[in-house]
């Protein structure tokens, strides 16, 4: 192929279209996306206290190239490409000015799919974050965080019970999360539940809509990721977040409650 055989076929495509300089502000989501760090080496792009460098140690990378040279083209052929066309969040994302040499220059089967999945955990991550964020969590659940925060361990019940409902929701290579939650349960769920009874009919809470809010919020999770460790973790955040605790040990206990109680993930059959 020549190089205007190539220019013919990229005029054609509507994919490729002329390159647009990202906004401020959007540059300020392409690094929080990333945590302000280089998502393949790791190093930092911008320190948060200091909003606009003199010299800034990133750039923000076209994952597929928007003018691919014949070499790239030939390496990226067939392979899936994010977003409607080039210049879409999706096909973009911020790396340190080394990577994104490499990254342009010695393209590579390997290196591109390894960023593409990358940003595709990223993208999964904002759409859990989107689903939920709207949820209405009653304002009572910040009162159930705290007591939860403030109860000695010592004064736990250890609830007397072989949590099979748990288990059963979770596979083999989920043991990691399956043993948090499953701590949490035998040591805490007794407690959690008393509190909403106590406060159920009161001043307006009614736990069954709260366990219909929180049936929900999985329903908008799953639906998205299977990956049942990430929805935990956002399902607590979204706790941490509705609540404003800053105790993220009780916002894992309130969803291991509700992990407990049905409203979260769906048994396997086996």
């Amino acid at each position: 192929m020549t190089q205007s055989e190539l220019d013919r076929i990229l005029e054609n495509d509507p994919y490729h279209i002329p390159r647009k300089k990202p906004r401020e502000d959007e540059i300020r989501l392409f690094l929080r996306e990333v945590g302000y760090h280089c998502p393949l080496c790791g190093k930092e792009l911008q320190s948060r206290a200091q909003p606009k460098p003199s010299h800034k140690q990133f750039q923000i990378a076209h994952i597929y190239p928007n003018r691919p040279t014949l070499q790239q083209y030939a390496v990226l052929y067939g392979l899936e490409r994010l977003g409607k066309t080039s210049e879409d969040f999706e096909n973009k994302i911020a790396l340190c000015l080394s990577c994104h040499d490499k990254q342009d220059f010695k393209t590579t089967k390997n290196d591109y799919e390894a960023l593409l999945s990358i940003k595709k955990n990223y993208l999964q991550k904002s759409a859990l974050h989107d689903a939920v964020d709207e949820l209405h969590l009653e304002n009572d659940l910040n009162e159930i965080v705290n007591q939860i925060c403030k109860k000695p361990t010592s004064e736990l019940a250890v609830l007397n019970m072989n949590p099979v409902r748990v288990a059963d929701k979770f596979e083999d290579e989920d043991a990691p999360i399956l043993s948090k939650v499953t701590g949490y349960v035998i040591q805490y769920y007794t407690f959690v539940r008393d509190l909403f009874r106590e406060k159920d009919g009161k001043e307006g809470f009614v736990f069954n809509a709260l366990c219909l809010e929180m049936k929900a919020a999985f329903l908008k999770m799953d639906a998205i990721s299977k990956d049942k460790e990430e929805v935990f973790n956002q399902l607590s955040s979204l706790i941490k977040r509705k609540t404003a605790s800053s105790n993220q040990t009780a916002c894992e206990i309130v969803a291991a409650f509700f992990v407990q109680n049905c409203e979260v993930f769906n048994e396997i059959p086996r």
